[in-house]
């Protein structure tokens, strides 16, 4: 198993109720972008094994702060995006 940064696998779920109980825009460029932003604010939780990432997603899921910390983070990154959209542009 190869590094797994469990911090994303986190965002990716929030992010996904984000959307469905908001009005933001979901094409790749500014999905990316979002979750770019959330997790240049948060914490990185790297695991090797896969009995370390399942123990690692029991006790993260039970800590509420850890969700809090996520909801801000992506909540910031929304605002920070909705205002700098990139949309489906061209590289």
């Amino acid at each position: 198993m190869a590094f797994t940064n469990l911090m994303e696998k986190m965002v990716d779920v929030r992010l996904e109720e984000f959307y469905k109980h908001n009005d933001f825009c979901t094409c790749s460029n500014c999905r990316e972008d979002v979750k770019c932003v959330a997790l240049n604010q948060l914490p990185p939780k790297y695991v090797s094994t896969r009995k370390g990432e399942l123990f690692s997603k029991v006790e993260q899921s039970m800590d509420r702060q850890n969700v809090t910390d996520i909801d801000f983070a992506l909540h910031n990154a929304i605002n920070f995006v909705s205002k700098r959209p990139r949309h489906e542009e061209r590289e």
